[in-house]
């Protein structure tokens, strides 16, 4: 029986869970010291090598361990970036860190025991973006519903306007053209705003 564990810089289990979720890494979170920790039983060395490279590239500019064990071996490496940037000495990862992740990779420790663990399978998609949306995010997401709603009755009056203007109502046309000048800059608007949430983001 082999078992991986990924220590990253998250500093809140939930954090780690949402990204794992969201990024489909199956796994048993845990909080170990000021860092959290995703761990795997009976995947492969390279289903353990992608899942490290994935929350490295989350992680940015911060370092991801990975640590297999496969019978009597352990294997350590860093990762940044999205890619593997040096082997570790195992004992050397496991002297610097809690003891709780030597345990746990030598499954005398069980996820379920540890306090703060979470079970990825039981977290939502839609609660891992709740989880993962800052309070800008939020704001933005907001502001774009707002202007989508927006745009949705500007369509709305603009088909009424066209029915009318079919049954002979003529000032039908200048409601026509009020519709699609709202409507029209509502479309501009939520571009704009999404556009701006991509370049903050690159």
């Amino acid at each position: 029986m082999s078992r991986t564990v990924i220590v990253t810089p998250f500093g809140r289990p939930q954090q780690l869970a949402a990204a794992c979720v969201l990024s489909d890494i199956p796994g048993e979170v845990v909080p170990i010291g000021e860092f959290s920790a995703v761990v795997q039983d009976g995947t492969s060395i390279a289903e353990g090598n992608r899942a490290a490279a994935k929350l490295s590239a989350l992680a940015g500019k911060h370092e991801v361990l990975l640590m297999v064990r496969s019978e009597e071996q352990i294997d350590a490496a860093h990762y940044r970036h999205g890619e593997r940037e040096a082997d570790v000495p195992a004992g050397l990862a496991l002297t610097n860190l809690p003891g709780e992740l030597e345990k746990l990779l030598l499954e005398v420790l069980d996820p379920q025991d540890v306090d703060g663990h979470i079970d990825t399978s039981t977290m939502t998609r839609l609660q891992a973006s709740q989880v993962t949306m800052t309070p800008a995010r939020a704001a933005l997401a907001r502001t774009a519903l707002l202007w989508a709603v927006l745009v949705l009755l500007a369509l709305v009056v603009l088909v009424s306007a066209l029915i009318g203007v079919m049954n002979g109502f003529t000032a039908g046309w200048v409601v026509m053209a009020l519709a699609v000048l709202v409507g029209g800059f509502g479309v501009w608007r939520m571009r704009a705003l999404l556009t701006g949430a991509r370049t903050e983001a690159a």
